[in-house]
């Protein structure tokens, strides 16, 4: 709007000026009015105040995008997956207008907290997650996730449920869940019980309840009980 409001007082400049000069100027609309127009007018008239308020428009949006646009934001993790470092980048000229010759990266950096590190992906939801395509048992999966404050993914809620269930397509997911006893409930690490919940569903023939299954993973069909030794895919994520 600033840019606008100026373009509209110079209009006026000009007109006053054309007409101290007793001459006649039919003008564009203000939106647009440009250096072009003012340089028109200028060489139709031979007039030379014109020539130097176009020249100094002009000289002026150069100085103003001697910079090409910023980069996209990366970003990395840098402290157990609560705060990170987001980059971005833009090529600068010396000479303006023409975008040549000599030019320099301009880098812009911020901290950030809570957001995905690029080996993660920001779900539906929100959810910051990472899926691991490699079969692995229970132990080897959860290791894998807490590395830098990671965690299985934590499927308490019908929107959890609902994005690990897209992911579930690919093969058997590790969730977090897991009994302490034999045929006895699940929990999430937060201690909070899972079987219990309304959109929980066993797929069939599950659970089989052997001595051994005590961890809960998630199939396209729902969920079923998992031994130790059974690999299944991790599905880790990032709380933020």
């Amino acid at each position: 709007m600033g840019f606008k409001r100026s373009l509209l007082a110079l209009r006026f400049l000009v007109i006053v000026l054309w007409t101290g000069y007793c001459l006649t100027a039919s003008l564009p609309s203000y939106e647009n009015v440009n250096e072009q127009t003012i340089l028109d007018l200028a060489e139709k008239s031979n007039k030379t105040f014109l020539k130097l308020i176009g020249l100094a428009i002009q000289n002026l949006k150069c100085e103003l995008s001697f910079c090409d646009q910023w980069s996209e934001w990366t970003s990395e993790m840098v402290y157990r997956g609560q705060f990170g470092v987001k980059k971005r980048t833009r090529q600068c000229w010396y000479d303006f207008c023409d975008k040549t010759g000599q030019k320099e990266i301009e880098i812009d950096s911020e901290i950030f907290e809570g957001r995905c590190p690029r080996s993660y992906n920001t779900s539906e939801g929100g959810l910051c997650l990472a899926y691991h395509r490699s079969g692995m048992n229970h132990s080897t999966a959860k290791h894998l996730c807490e590395k830098d404050g990671r965690n299985l993914i934590d499927v308490s809620t019908q929107t959890r449920y609902d994005v690990a269930l897209k992911y579930a397509s690919h093969g058997h997911l590790f969730v977090q869940g897991q009994r302490l006893a034999q045929g006895g409930p699940y929990f999430n690490d937060a201690g909070k019980q899972l079987d219990v919940l309304p959109f929980f569903n066993w797929t069939s023939g599950e659970p089989s309840n052997r001595a051994d299954e005590l961890y809960l993973r998630l199939d396209m069909s729902g969920f079923a009980d998992n031994s130790h030794a059974y690999d299944s895919f991790p599905l880790c994520e990032i709380r933020q």
